[in-house]
């Protein structure tokens, strides 16, 4: 492998806007820099304020990518400071959108990419799409620039099955390979001013539980009954916000009622992961949060709106811990009263932890061909 030059990394579709964006970017910095300590980290624009990019001592690429204000001022910022590259100079550009080229996010995460990575002066940068949920692609604008995408890309990890099952219909299979989330090797960070209570749970909230599930209105009714069976059992709830904005709102609307429990939030999403490892068991519905925890071997009772969260709790021997109708109350409860057993708690985190290993192993071997493809490339 070739450490003799720094390379040049663009980071693509991660930010500040929630902490599981935000906790891929710090997983790609901290992996490439263990191996390549002066390598230079860029971000566009839109990952966040010009303070957010500085913050991890990231550069920004100089090119606008997006012509609202505040992104336009992170980039005038970078720029006088002489924190910014030139895009020709970037050697590799590693995608990290997470989950954004599917049917139910329409074809224009897919087109920006594709046009981005067309320019002229772009060609001979390698693209890999890292490990993220992909599909389904059965809308006829996605399919077609989703297979654009998928042609331009270099190497495409799919981040379960099902992804790779939708993937398999429009992408080479040459270039097509499975790996899970990439966030499991990020450790902790203990924060010393954070008070945590004795025996808590943490619960997880998701705004995109209200606006792209079809259950979304039953959605704040088994927040409730989250909470209320938490204290039935004897255990203290605490909500962990893992996003900017948004669901802290979808606490409000549980009413005032609910109103005196512990709200936990950081902007550092591995602050925020010690919290989820030290709690009994998590109930979450933010991917990256369920992911932090299960990785650390916490088990979960999860709420998901797509795919990726069956896959994610089959990868983890955790499938039990999935409620799939949220009206199920009579299975959330089981779910709780089985976690705050401390025995069977304690048989469920074994058989997660044992998951969790083989998953890094396949995470490490997702690296090695990434950085053999950076090689290459610098």
């Amino acid at each position: 492998m070739n450490i003799s030059k720094s390379p040049i990394i663009e980071i693509h579709g991660t930010g500040v806007h929630n902490r599981g964006a935000e906790l891929m970017a710090i997983a790609i910095s901290e992996k490439i820099k263990s191996v390549y300590p002066d390598a230079k980290i860029v971000v566009p624009c839109t990952f966040g304020s010009f303070g957010d990019i500085k913050h991890y001592g990231f550069l920004t690429s100089r090119t606008i990518e997006s012509r609202r204000p505040k992104y336009l001022n992170t980039l005038f910022l970078s720029f006088i400071s002489g924190n910014t590259i030139n895009v020709k100079d970037i050697d590799l550009v590693l995608d990290a959108s997470g989950f954004a080229f599917s049917d139910q996010w329409g074809e224009l995460p897919a087109r920006t990419l594709v046009n981005k990575m067309n320019n002229s002066i772009r060609k001979q940068q390698p693209l890999i799409l890292l490990p993220q949920a992909l599909g389904s692609f059965k809308n006829k604008e996605v399919r077609s620039w989703v297979k654009k995408l998928f042609n331009r890309a270099t190497i495409i990890f799919a981040r379960d099955k099902q992804s790779l099952s939708f993937c398999s219909e429009i992408a080479d299979a040459q270039k097509l390979l499975r790996c899970p989330d990439f966030t499991i090797n990020v450790k902790p960070d203990h924060k010393l001013s954070i008070s945590l209570p004795e025996k808590f749970v943490s619960i997880v909230p998701n705004a995109r539980m209200l606006d792209k599930s079809e259950q979304n209105q039953k959605y704040l009714e088994f927040l409730k009954k989250s909470v209320d069976l938490i204290l039935a059992n004897g255990l203290k709830p605490v909500f962990v916000i893992h996003d900017l904005h948004e669901d802290r709102n979808v606490v409000k609307l549980l009413g005032s009622q609910y109103s005196n429990i512990l709200i936990v939030q950081d902007n550092d999403p591995r602050v925020l992961k010690w919290i989820l490892g030290k709690s009994q068991f998590v109930i979450g519905s933010r991917f990256h949060a369920l992911v932090s925890s299960l990785a650390q071997g916490v088990p979960c009772i999860g709420a998901g709106w797509s795919h990726k969260y069956p896959e994610l709790f089959e990868d983890f021997n955790n499938s039990d811990g999935l409620i799939s109708n949220l009206s199920d109350f009579e299975a959330l409860e089981k779910q709780i009263l089985e976690l705050s057993d401390e025995i069977k708690r304690s048989f469920r985190a074994q058989n997660i932890s044992v998951a969790a290993q083989r998953l890094k192993v396949q995470v490490d071997k997702m690296w090695d061909m990434v950085l053999n493809q950076l090689s290459r490339n610098i």
